[in-house]
């Protein structure tokens, strides 16, 4: 059995020319993309037995990028059903498996695209993040993610989850590559590496709140490392974090109910059962919740971007736990507990990454470290966590 079979990372495998050609011909880098992104010629699934209907017309904008930087696609990766869900479950194509321990779960919704570059099976890989389906995937499987700064990056080819929040994920084992990603999806990047370490700010309150002992160590060891290293650290709050999940919610159910309205209407039982329950919370808000918390999101942001007048970093963990379990995990409540750091971000909209911080000192499981900036600031972010990794080492 393949590794790629073992841990169900990939749902179709491509075999580009020129990967791994030799005689002179330099070998490709290659990536892989999440299953709910157009490539030509291949049928999407978005994760779903019922969804394709035939292979797609052109390359989303996202992978014609990749193709023109000169990466060779090798696959389409295993994910959420409609990239909806954090742990990795997939009823249709099987459930991806954490690519250090597969008693574990793989994160989601972008596991599979995790899990093949932690696996080896690509250099790099698009995900997708609306609530943090990128960002959590990375943190358990030991590598980078970085969520773009809404709109940065084309969402075009790409099935939507909520338009209010999608962006496209660069995965990859270190920064610098998921930072080359980035570059290529968006030429406009340049990571401004040299210079002084930006001013980190270390969020307590909400970010603090019900954090486990061995993830909060790590985060301990992730604030004096950036000290050591001659960087300002202070405590911040991040104001009204603690409601920027439901509010989110408040948007991002009704958007997706709306995408798969047909469906919900025509053939509910085609769609995994847990999928289906949370489209249907997204009929169920009324208009004028969802316009208070658009309005309420607006004023979330403005209050953000006051704190980044005063950091230019804000680190938090990734996820509040340490990998969990498989086996009897809830998927309602884990989504709610494992996600509730990256959400805040996602209703911010500026970009944040997680990179690899440490590993549990009890499972020995990987633990990321998120750091989050101002719109249009990924530089910041890459500075910052290049710094950090070099200094930090080699997980494994």
């Amino acid at each position: 059995m393949t590794v790629e079979d073992r841990l169900r990372a990939l749902i179709t495998v491509l075999e580009p020319a020129g990967v791994g050609s030799t005689g002179g011909t330099a070998v490709r880098p290659t990536a892989t993309v999440k299953d709910n992104i157009d490539v030509a010629g291949v049928a999407t699934t978005a994760g779903s037995a019922s969804f394709a209907t035939g292979p797609a017309e052109a390359d989303a904008d996202v992978v014609r990028l990749l193709r023109m930087a000169g990466f060779a696609l090798v696959g389409k990766t295993n994910l959420a059903e409609f990239a909806m869900g954090a742990t990795g479950r997939n009823a249709a194509f099987g459930d991806c498996l954490n690519a250090w321990d597969p008693a574990r779960i793989a994160g989601g919704s972008s596991s599979g695209s995790a899990v093949a570059v932690a696996a080896g099976l690509s250099d790099v890989s698009l995900g997708t993040d609306t609530g943090g389906s990128g960002r959590i995937p990375a943190s358990v499987n030991g590598i980078v993610g970085i969520r773009p700064t809404l709109g940065r990056v084309s969402t075009a080819g790409v099935l939507p989850v909520s338009p209010s929040f999608d962006t496209v994920t660069p995965m990859a084992r270190d920064v610098r590559a998921a930072a080359g990603v980035l570059a290529a999806l968006d030429p406009a990047f340049e990571a401004h590496r040299s210079g002084e370490l930006p001013r980190i700010g270390v969020a307590g309150g909400f970010f603090a709140a019900a954090v486990e002992p061995g993830v909060a160590e790590v985060v301990r060891a992730a604030v004096a490392l950036f000290r050591g290293l001659g960087a300002p650290v202070v405590p911040v709050e991040v104001p009204s974090a603690a409601e920027a999940q439901a509010r989110m919610l408040d948007v991002m159910y009704p958007e997706a109910a709306a995408v798969h309205a047909v469906r919900l209407r025509t053939a509910p039982e085609r769609i995994d059962p847990d999928v289906r329950r949370r489209l249907r919370l997204g009929l169920a808000v009324p208009p004028e919740r969802t316009a208070a918390a658009r309005e309420w999101l607006t004023g979330f942001r403005a209050r953000v971007d006051a704190l980044f007048t005063e950091v230019d970093v804000v680190l938090t963990p990734t996820i509040p736990v340490d990998v969990p379990l498989r086996e009897g995990v809830d998927l309602a409540a884990s989504t709610r507990e494992i996600a509730r750091f990256t959400y805040a971000w996602s209703a911010y909209g500026g970009p944040a990454l997680s990179v690899p911080g440490g590993r549990h000192p009890a499972s020995g499981m990987p633990v990321g470290v998120q750091l989050s900036a101002a719109p249009g600031r990924e530089d910041v972010l890459v500075r910052a966590a290049e710094a950090f990794e070099r200094a930090r080492g080699p997980l494994r």
